[in-house]
């Protein structure tokens, strides 16, 4: 069973998604991020970066004690080497091209979209520059993504 610390936010997504397509038992702990949950000692035990989604895995690969796992990226890769799926292992080249992409939205789609949402929608100030900044990187990224 897999506990998932959760609010609904395209990163929260990711981990439902994946846990959906491979059949994992999970239960959902909502962290409501618009309320500060993000800042409470009990979920910083697990998630010391405060950011959702983080989980803890009570039946690790292997067995043993329960994992704390945090950062979307991360956790992804945790699930596909706990499951054996999403994760090519037959070829170097295959393994690579899979964590070049899972990098590519880490760090790529993932933050310059939530920026730009941020700049966009929510900042008290919003200030033209940052705005045009993700904004464009956002395009940018998944200009990348639908070239393939």
């Amino acid at each position: 069973m897999i506990d998932l610390h959760y609010w609904t936010t395209p990163n929260g997504h990711k981990i439902t998604m994946f846990l959906e397509e491979t059949g994992l038992k999970y239960k959902i702990f909502p962290v409501n991020i618009g309320k500060g949950d993000q800042f409470k000692p009990e979920f910083l035990a697990i998630a010391p970066n405060n950011r959702i989604p983080a989980m803890v895995d009570h039946e690790p690969k292997g067995g043993g004690k329960p994992i704390s796992v945090f950062e979307s990226g991360a956790m992804l890769l945790y699930l596909a080497e706990k499951t054996g799926k999403f994760l090519p292992a037959n070829t170097p080249a295959a393994r690579g091209e899979m964590l070049s992409w899972l990098m590519f939205v880490a760090t790529g789609i993932g933050p310059y979209s939530g920026q730009a949402v941020h700049f966009r929608h929510y900042a008290p100030e919003p200030k033209a520059y940052a705005v045009q900044r993700y904004s464009y990187e956002a395009q940018r990224h998944w200009c990348v993504f639908r070239s393939l």
